[in-house]
């Protein structure tokens, strides 16, 4: 077991990217190629078997050394040299199933992704009984096609200021200006002392003290790395993927005791304690046994549950994820539960990060994914969990991505991958994310003419506050507003003269990407542009507003109260008897008392037109007993009282829907005033 599979990646984090140098005899020796394999000196193994397979005659040597040259190219994680030598194997050895499937992977880590998909149904005619998982690696790699071309609001780069060409992965916020990380740089606490299984150094915490630009916060400045405290949190061998409590002041890091002879037997976690700038001596928690391996720890917010990468029985295969609860009372972490099979896969889950909303992220080479190890997030508690989603490009790439940080707001953050295009192998990058922009827009129409509604009002309220926001449309009837994240709106569009429409609901929640929002409207007419009011009647040959007439006028004042934009024409009648001259003049008074009695109650004088028609038969009340014609007194004398009297009345016309008071004129200054030039004071007039 590699005590650095839980520092750097659980074996899949170890990337490998120097040339192999010269060791032993250029020809090779086969038994120095198998030692050096058997105490994980993958380096130096490697190195030893790609002579021997130049060299030997012996097939059963050349099989092995292609095998075991793989092998070791694949466990340092150098997946274009596996690449090519499972290829090598596969020759020599075609009906390998496991170096079949290897080839496979190693195609998809190296972005070969169609190429894959055939050697992973090749893998599948040689292990049918593996169907299910080839079909969950099928599946990667066509997401991998479909995800590349895909927008997201993820920004990545390297942070050139905390990598080398080493190995440099598991950030961790320390205080409000620090981070703390894993690296196997050189002049570390064991000197130049190499590791064997990956031709590095031993891995130790650094930490680096950084500085963010006010003004852009996505700018920020990194001071030189320097080692933690090394007579104590650092030890003589690999050390690294810690966390902290949220004061600081207690550190759980991850220390393997494993070196080039073997002698260790696993990887535990320690716990350790700040006293002014130096750390005490590491302690081992109880449940992490020298038995198994444990690391790469995570806290909750209030310290009381610790989510660690475990291979202790009981798991469900490779590396689960595990927590354990701390007791106040005995001031002890409690038993190790496993997450469960939602979370944990037959291959490895590692580095998991609990954030205080409660998401669980972490890195998993089961689940489907781009490349070697891809990272998720879920949801949930103690074994109940939502089904891990896949972070997606540009957080995943083709080749190992993990150890994830996420800011407070989960706008930014930080993780590790041995993706092209780095400083090293290992390096960290630093993620934040484009702002969401949400709006909303559309466009208000009348229902019946379809003709787009300037002025109309949209009306929202939303479900976080309980204030409303109200806008109008411009002059081709359309709208357009801001949204915010994750809220729940309900909004009406409304227009006088009209009925308000029916209330929409439009909510930003769950929505990941910038996003504008589409709502029309459809407005119904009131019907107020020909409205009958009737009722407005008046006594034989008389012109004043009777108690009947004016509960009508008082309707109609409420009507015009309401719709203010109304202007309307008052149209009074006669019957006939009297001269039509004489008829006109007395409806006229008729039409000005209507209007006089809405004035006296608060109507603008400018909303009203008063209108005498007389006797017009085009108006008449009662047609059959109008009085036009040469004998119209005759004809008069047929009508009923009663007829007469649905004659003396006053109609409402509507003129003007959209009335608006004109604005006043501003008076023009008397002759003689000096008149100050614009943007200037006027300059005081001479004496």
């Amino acid at each position: 077991m590699n005590n650095r599979y839980y520092l750097l990646n659980l074996i899949l984090g170890i990337s490998f990217v120097a040339l192999l140098t010269s060791c032993g005899s250029k020809k090779g020796s086969i038994n120095a190629a198998r030692e050096s394999y058997i105490k994980k000196e993958y380096f130096v193994s490697g190195d030893n078997y790609r002579k021997v397979y130049s060299s030997t005659k012996n097939k059963e040597e050349k099989i092995e050394a292609a095998n075991k040259a793989a092998d070791c190219y694949w466990l340092m994680n150098d997946m274009k040299n596996a690449e090519s030598w499972y290829r090598k194997a596969l020759k020599v050895d075609a009906k390998n199933a496991d170096n079949q499937l290897r080839l496979a992977k190693t195609l998809k880590n190296n972005q070969k992704f169609e190429e894959a998909i055939v050697e992973f149904k090749n893998y599948q005619k040689l292990s049918p009984e593996n169907s299910q998982l080839v079909e969950r690696l099928i599946k990667g790699c066509e997401n991998a096609l479909k995800w590349k071309n895909e927008k997201t609001r993820y920004n990545v780069e390297n942070v050139k200021g905390l990598n080398t060409r080493w190995e440099d992965y598991a950030p961790q916020w320390f205080k409000k200006d620090q981070l703390y990380f894993t690296s196997d740089r050189e002049k570390g606490v064991s000197g130049n002392t190499m590791y064997g299984w990956t031709g590095n150094g031993y891995c130790d915490l650094y930490t680096a003290t950084y500085k963010v630009d006010k003004k852009n916060p996505n700018n920020i400045t990194y001071q030189l790395p320097v080692l933690v405290d090394k007579d104590h949190l650092n030890g003589k061998l690999n050390d690294g993927a810690n966390a902290f409590d949220a004061r600081f002041t207690t550190t759980y890091v991850t220390r393997c005791n494993y070196d080039n002879n073997l002698k260790g037997k696993s990887c535990r976690i320690y716990t350790s304690s700040l006293t002014g700038t130096e750390w005490s001596d590491p302690v081992p928690l109880e449940f992490s046994s020298d038995s198994f391996n444990c690391g790469q720890p995570s806290l909750t917010k209030d310290g009381q549950i610790m989510y660690f990468s475990s291979d202790m029985p009981g798991g469900y295969g490779g590396k689960d994820i595990w927590f354990v609860t701390y007791s106040k009372r005995s001031k002890t972490w409690g038993d190790p539960v496993n997450l469960g099979p939602i979370v944990n896969t037959e291959d490895d889950e590692m580095y998991p990060f609990i954030h205080e909303d409660g998401t669980l992220y972490f890195a998993s080479s089961g689940h489907v994914g781009l490349g070697g190890t891809d990272i998720f997030m879920t949801k949930g508690s103690v074994s109940d969990w939502s089904e891990p989603v896949n972070m997606k490009s540009p957080i995943n790439s083709h080749g190992d991505d993990f150890s994830i940080i996420l800011a407070k707001d989960k706008e930014s953050g930080y993780f590790s991958s041995n993706r092209d295009g780095g400083k090293g192998q290992d390096d960290i990058y630093r993620f934040s994310m484009t702002p969401l922009v949400f709006t909303l827009s559309g466009v208000v129409r009348n229902a019946k003419t379809k003709a787009v509604m300037p002025n109309a009002v949209i009306t929202l309220t939303s479900s976080n506050d309980t204030g409303r926001v109200v806008i109008k449309t411009d002059q081709v009837g359309s709208y357009k507003i801001v949204l915010k994240t994750k809220t729940d709106y309900e909004l009406f569009a409304s227009r006088q003269m009209f009925y308000d429409s029916k209330m929409e609901e439009k909510s930003t929640k769950g929505l990941e990407v910038s996003t504008d929002l589409i709502q029309d409207f459809e407005l119904n007419s009131l019907g107020l542009e020909t409205f009958t009011l009737r009722g407005i009647l008046y006594d034989l040959d008389k012109a004043n507003i009777r108690p009947d007439a004016a509960k009508i006028l008082d309707s109609l004042i409420i009507v015009l109260n309401k719709y203010p934009s109304l202007k309307i024409e008052l149209g009074s009648h006669t019957d006939c008897r009297a001269d039509s001259l004489y008829n006109i003049g007395l409806s006229q008074r008729r039409a000005d008392s209507a209007v006089a009695y809405l004035v006296s109650h608060g109507i603008d004088t400018m909303r009203l037109v008063s209108k005498g028609y007389g006797e017009n038969v085009k108006d008449s009340a009662a047609m059959h007993c109008n009085c036009e014609g040469p004998n119209e007194r005759e004809q008069g004398l047929k009508c009923t009282e009663a007829e007469h009297q649905l004659n003396r009345r006053t109609t409402v016309k509507v003129l003007d829907i959209y009335w608006e008071k004109p604005k006043p004129v501003q008076a023009a200054p008397p002759r003689g005033t000096p008149r100050a030039p614009q943007g200037r004071p006027a300059p005081a007039p001479r004496r």
